[in-house]
């Protein structure tokens, strides 16, 4: 990860328009998933496409890095992501084994936890994950000459789904963006110029934002309802006011929080 000790810092910005999540999301049973649901039929986390609709909120406060893609970046895309494609379980296995070798506490918050690159094609759990996670690039891809809309939506429903994870920081997306420029490089080489790099960089980023924004709009969600159902009766003002800030009615630490000692132990292992 080097010198990045940043928290995924924006470039130019654009208002986007802030998205409420559907109940089913806030009534998980906390085990969370890092699939996208309708990759994989017969999950526990699956849920019927009627409910996988994102309902649009009044608020419009919510900022996320600017989507826009030059033509440049749009030719190195498109060229490149065939190559990766072509062997889309291959090479999703390598980013996840890259990732683990980056941050090796990350299977800690995998569906799996133990990553054996020789036997995985016989665990169809692990092989679905693997496809998902390779799908939502395939579809990051398809959206560049499309309306982005819906892979914002899709991608939001999987940034919650991250968010219900015990102990999921969005400081482990940097994981994954390290490792998937990692396994690009031993794909093509030479190739795999600073101007691809830069590229790939930018498409990745724009994904990881979205993301962190279902998780912190989970939480948010989550917060409201807890506090509407924690007592009988409204809070004062007084009582409102008193109530700590960084305190989640959850009990659980929020998916931001990293105190400095972790986030200087994090960015130790990620090297």
């Amino acid at each position: 990860m080097g010198a990045e000790h940043s928290r995924l810092q924006p470039g130019r910005r654009t208002l986007r328009k802030r998205l409420s999540l559907p109940l089913h999301l806030l009534n998980t049973n906390r085990s969370g998933s890092w699939e996208m649901s309708q990759n994989t039929p017969g999950s526990s986390h699956s849920a019927p496409d009627h409910t996988m609709k994102v309902k649009s909120s009044v608020s419009w406060n919510c900022l996320i890095q600017e989507d826009q893609f030059n033509e440049f970046e749009h030719d190195v895309l498109l060229s490149t992501w065939p190559l990766i494609a072509a062997d889309a379980f291959g090479n999703g296995c390598l980013v996840f084994e890259n990732a683990f070798n980056i941050f090796p506490d990350l299977k800690n918050f995998l569906p799996f936890n133990q990553f054996n690159p020789q036997l995985i094609g016989e665990n169809e759990p692990v092989r679905r994950h693997v496809l998902a996670f390779m799908d939502v690039f395939a579809r990051a891809i398809g959206s560049l000459n499309g309306d982005r809309e819906e892979l914002y939506e899709n991608l939001l429903l999987l940034g919650a789904r991250h968010a219900a994870i015990p102990g999921m920081k969005i400081e482990y997306f940097k994981v994954f963006k390290q490792s998937i420029l990692m396994t690009w490089e031993s794909l093509m080489y030479e190739e795999f110029t600073e101007d691809v790099r830069r590229a790939w960089a930018h498409l990745i980023d724009y994904v990881i934002d979205i993301l962190c924004e279902g998780c912190l709009v989970f939480e948010e969600e989550e917060e409201k309802m807890l506090m509407n159902a924690e007592l009988p009766h409204r809070a004062s003002d007084g009582q409102i006011r008193q109530y700590q800030s960084n305190r989640r009615r959850s009990g659980r630490p929020s998916v931001v929080s990293m105190t400095p000692d972790e986030l200087s132990q994090f960015y130790s292992v990620c090297r």
